[in-house]
């Protein structure tokens, strides 16, 4: 019995693996469009490093919000491919395009208002630090965010273009990588990358666009995205077995709905997550550019490791789709147990890397900031501390999701994000002066409230709870 159990797990390990490394290489690519952004603006400005920093908050936070939406219809599509249901899987796909058509509208509308919201926030800001005795207002650098708003809002609206394009790239993705097709959208973004390179080359450097070149160059490469993955799913038949044909069913109101009310709960969990954390970029502007710079950096670093744990946390929610469509709900449970092991392993070794290279890692990113490369030595010590909760924390969100759970997750971030983690970084920056080391060890207790309350709930009411009584 033993040993059964044994080869049991190894090739539950095997599946999570080969599952999960295509989409880690994946994220990987995709992440690497925004961080070849912030190179060659290096390069450029540490003012336009700056302003495509608090700009990123803005362009991230909207547009997760109408990634989420559409990732509405993972649970449909994984869980549809493990019971073989043609039907569900290719009218999953049909709304899912249409889920992304129509969320493009509100996030591109809300790209127009990033000035005033920068604007907002240092009006904000200005009156917390300025009212009570003993504040230490001269410490909050208001004036320097402010005067990155135009700059930040040119980034922002230069890309927009792309938006219903890329929204629909994610409707693709979502439907091969929940049947287990990795490699067409790993391939679109290995070559997307080189497609971004040259773009922001030529318009940033060549046509002297500066940080709108940039935005105008990550356009290109998600409509470039989006393009080719049609392409690839058109030249190679992916869709063979898990498509219908468009007729009014396709549009079926019901149908939306179902995407959209496992999608709603998706895309507040991650504005809940990305908000906080896009907040605190708020507050470093408020202490200088520097700050801003080197907080933007290190952000930057933990999304690229973060890009591990996520790749567990996708193929976690298709393998547990899989397995409950397939009712082998004692197997998801095994699964979800074993991908939360599976990342706190490979986190806690990547913890380690950023601890060791606090000191270098920052000099890839500004090279001739003395003040912001300190300042990033400092805090890249926390982001190394909280890696190990913060991979359990998206991957026990991903097996909900495998699951058709997506309203725990947003329950949890809501609590731990704003009401626990962010009134205190808000406190220690606008109410104390403090400077980001406060703010760092706020997000770490964030992510571990997160963490403790997902793999909890995992435990408690994971994939087993489903499983019939028996009689």
């Amino acid at each position: 019995m033993r040993d059964l159990s044994l080869s049991h797990t190894r090739k539950e390990l095997g599946v999570l693996c080969r599952l999960s490394l295509p989409i880690l290489l994946t994220n990987v690519c995709w992440m690497a469009v925004g961080l070849v952004d912030l190179l060659m603006l290096g390069r450029w400005s540490s003012e336009a490093v700056a302003a495509a920093l608090l700009a990123g908050v803005w362009v991230h936070l909207t547009q997760v919000a109408g990634i989420g939406l559409v990732m509405g219809i993972d649970p449909i599509v994984t869980q549809g491919h493990g019971a073989r249901d043609r039907e569900a899987l290719g009218r999953a796909l049909q709304r899912g395009i249409i889920v992304a058509l129509l969320a493009s509208v509100p996030v591109v509308c809300l790209r127009f208002f990033t000035a005033e919201l920068i604007a907002a926030s240092c009006s904000f800001a200005e009156w917390i630090a300025g009212s009570g005795e003993g504040l230490t207002a001269g410490r909050i650098d208001v004036e320097s965010a402010a005067r990155l708003g135009q700059p930040s809002e040119r980034y922002a609206l230069s890309q927009s273009f792309a938006t219903p394009f890329f929204l629909v790239y994610i409707a693709f993705r979502q439907h091969l990588q929940g049947r287990g097709i990795l490699k067409p959208a790993l391939a679109v973004a290995v070559i997307a990358n080189a497609v971004n390179v040259f773009a922001n080359w030529l318009l940033i450097f060549e046509l002297g666009w500066g940080i709108t070149g940039a935005g105008i160059a990550t356009g290109i490469t998600r409509t470039f995205m989006c393009l080719a993955i049609l392409w690839m799913v058109r030249r190679h038949r992916l869709l063979r077995g898990a498509w219908v044909s468009w007729d009014r069913a396709s549009h079926s109101l019901a149908g939306i709905a179902q995407v959209l009310r496992y999608g709603a709960p998706v895309a507040l969990h991650l504005t809940l997550e990305l908000g906080a954390f896009g907040a605190t970029t708020y507050l470093a502007g408020m202490l200088g550019i520097e700050a801003t710079v080197a907080h933007g950096v290190v952000i930057n670093m933990a999304s690229m490791t973060f890009m591990v744990p996520l790749g567990i946390a996708l193929a976690a929610a298709t393998r547990i789709g899989n397995l409950i469509g397939e009712r082998r709900f004692r197997d998801a449970q095994s699964s979800a147990q074993l991908a939360l092991g599976l990342s706190a392993v490979a986190m806690a070794a990547l913890g380690l890397g950023l601890y060791l290279g606090r000191h270098w890692l920052p000099s890839l990113y500004i090279p001739d900031d003395p003040d912001a490369l300190s300042i990033a030595a400092r805090i890249l010590p926390i982001a190394a501390a909280f890696q190990i909760v913060d991979g359990l924390q998206v991957v026990g969100a991903g097996i909900l999701r495998g699951m058709g759970r997506t309203v725990p997750p947003a329950v949890f971030n809501f609590i731990a994000w704003w009401v626990i983690a962010l009134p205190l970084a808000g406190w220690f920056v606008l109410r104390r002066g403090d400077g980001l080391i406060e703010v760092w060890w706020s997000l770490a207790l964030g992510l571990g409230v997160v963490a403790v309350l997902i793999v909890a709930w995992v435990f408690k009411r994971g994939p087993a709870s489903l499983s019939p009584p028996s009689p």
